[in-house]
């Protein structure tokens, strides 16, 4: 069994990757012209489960993520990068 210990710096890096991944959605959906209903029709789940997306309330996967990268007609390309050290 493996184990993680989130540091202080590590929960905000997790909030602030979140955060702007969130922005990008919205911005997107605003560029598209289309709300919260549509969005689920696209995806093919329920209005509920984008608002609790929207709202940071659930943690969805890489496979939902890719989900609504297509519905909001995007690519969805996860990266690891090496830390930049100052």
């Amino acid at each position: 069994l493996i184990t993680y210990t989130l540091t202080l710096d590590s929960v905000r890096t997790v909030d602030h990757i979140a955060s702007s991944f969130l922005r990008r959605i919205l911005m997107r959906m605003r560029a598209l012209g289309i709300n919260q209903s549509e969005l689920a029709q696209r995806m093919k789940v329920s209005k509920p489960y984008i608002t609790k997306v929207l709202h940071q309330d659930v943690n969805f996967s890489f496979r939902t993520a890719a989900k609504l990268a297509q519905a909001l007609e995007m690519d969805f390309f996860p990266e690891l990068r090496e830390k930049v050290r100052s």
